[in-house]
């Protein structure tokens, strides 16, 4: 045991006390991070999920009749409203609605409307609404200025629907050959193979010809064995690493989080990733391990959050694309305690942190339908 961690250690300190300077600092993610967190509100419909709109102002220009001239105007228009990826649906509830049958009638020539039998109730389904006091942007005279009032918006919820639902169009995203996560040490770069599949809905279903935002709900990627720390010292020279991660070496989506990608029409796609990773290690045990079997660790589970984009390349579609992520901070807890790769790790106080940058450069098969 002090063997392996003195060697562990010793490893992990001298690349730690290399990395880049970069690592102390936040990095910025990418123009795909705001696009993907923000979604195109939900209400339900009967059975479905449909967008919801707004109303708002905005200046126009309008030719003047009879010139060749334009004016600046002020018109109403609407647009769909946006909300957090995480509670995107209006929160509805159902009411008893008092109804009646009616039947066209005539008297003294006029048609009319007039009641028929007895009423009936139906149930009907109403969003939900709360008052708030917030700035908005409102006409004023021939101009358009922002000011604070109370006015009534919806209240939000995470969607109750789920990818077996009639409410929703199944996707799945599987991983293409070449799929790999870059890992940048500070003082050596490594690469790890990716594979496994995602699977979600598009709430409401596809849309054709429309921006369709794609709710990812499950899945588990693999990181490939990747070695880590290598060096020459067996045999006189042989080179073999003296850390690898393990198998399996996880990255699931985090159910507490909403994973979100976007399809647009213009062919941009971007997705923001929410995961957690469980890494477990394998040690060789100093020089005398060279020759034997590695010695594994249970693993350390830490988040991630990865904002991806790409785009659509004309004759591949969705059968083929690449998404990419910008190199991001990722303050992976290293387990040096000997145990098994499918438990957590058994020691706390061997559980060390271990600074990188990682970005990834995915190969992906989107399958709606």
């Amino acid at each position: 045991m002090a063997a392996i961690t003195g060697l562990a250690f010793t490893v992990v300190a001298g690349s730690v006390s290399a990395a880049p300077t970069s690592l102390k600092a936040s990095s910025s993610a990418p123009a795909a991070s705001i696009a993907a967190t923000t979604c195109v509100a939900q209400i339900q419909k009967g059975s479905k999920l449909v967008d919801v709109y707004e109303n708002y102002y905005k200046y126009a220009y309008k030719k003047i009749k009879g010139t060749k001239k334009y004016r600046k105007v002020i018109v109403k228009a609407r647009r769909k409203l946006k909300t957090s990826c995480t509670r995107q649906c209006v929160r509805t509830k159902t009411k008893k609605e008092k109804r009646y049958h009616y039947k066209t009638v005539t008297v003294k020539g006029k048609k009319k409307k007039v009641r028929t039998g007895k009423a009936f109730y139906v149930t009907v389904r109403q969003p939900v609404y709360k008052t708030v006091k917030k700035t908005v942007t409102v006409k004023k005279g021939n101009k358009l200025v922002k000011t604070k009032k109370k006015v009534r918006v919806y209240v939000f919820e995470k969607c109750k629907i789920s990818n077996s639902s009639s409410a929703g169009t199944p996707v799945k995203v599987t991983l293409l050959a070449n799929s790999v996560a870059n890992l940048d040490f500070g003082a050596f770069q490594r690469v790890a193979p990716i594979t496994g599949t995602l699977t979600g809905f598009i709430p409401g279903g596809y849309k054709l010809n429309q921006d369709n935002q794609i709710s990812l709900t499950r899945g588990n990627l693999l990181l490939g064995q990747t070695n880590v720390f290598i060096d020459d010292d067996c045999h006189g020279g042989q080179v073999s690493a003296a850390i690898r991660t393990g198998t399996p070496t996880n990255v699931n989506l985090d159910p507490t989080r909403q994973s979100i990608s976007t399809v647009q029409t213009s062919g941009t796609v971007t997705a923001t990733a929410y995961t957690k990773i469980q890494l477990p290690l394998e040690l060789r045990n100093d020089d005398d391990g060279c020759d034997q079997p590695y010695i594994t660790t249970g693993y350390t589970e830490f988040t991630q959050t990865f904002f991806l984009k790409g785009k659509i390349v004309k004759g591949l579609g969705l059968a083929k694309l690449n998404l990419v992520s910008a190199p991001d901070p990722l303050d992976v807890q290293a387990c040096l305690s000997p145990g098994s790769p499918t438990s957590p790790c058994n020691n706390t106080a061997l559980v060390i942190p271990l600074p990188i940058i990682v970005s990834t450069n995915l190969m992906v098969n989107v399958a709606i339908g």
